[in-house]
């Protein structure tokens, strides 16, 4: 699905989320989406059952973190493009970096630019666009 942001279209594909039974996306919208996730991660053990993506089997854990990954650096890109204050809160500009460490490099995906060289005292604000190689902030 296309979705045009800021002069630029961005992709994605939202992968429905099986717990107990199917969860439908009624319209197809981004909000339906989002709704339809938050629901099912709202069901208790989700985190321990087995999530069907397009690459594969993953853990409801191992989802759930992507998701929140996704979403943190999505924030900041949003707020980097629209010219508003970047900085996020500290427990997940310090929860992501983790997460992408179990990735290994994802430059090569051509999702991601290489990780951009930082300071060693920078603050983990300025890492964390750093490691997918985003710049400014």
């Amino acid at each position: 699905m296309n979705r045009p942001l800021l002069d630029r279209t961005v992709e994605f594909e939202f992968e429905q989320l099986t717990v107990r039974e199917r969860l439908a996306c009624p319209g197809g919208t981004g909000a339906a989406a989002a709704t339809a996730a938050r629901q099912a991660w709202e069901v208790p053990g989700t985190a321990g059952l087995t999530v069907h993506l397009s690459f594969g089997d993953v853990s409801g854990r191992y989802h759930l973190d992507q998701l929140t990954t996704d979403l943190v650096v999505h924030t900041w890109d949003l707020a980097q493009g629209i010219g508003k204050d970047t900085r996020l809160p500290g427990d997940l500009v310090d929860f992501t970096p983790d997460r992408f460490a179990g990735y290994g490099d994802l430059s090569g995906s051509g999702l991601f630019d290489p990780p951009l060289p930082v300071p060693e005292d920078a603050s983990p604000q300025t890492r964390l666009p750093a490691l997918t190689g985003r710049r400014g902030g």
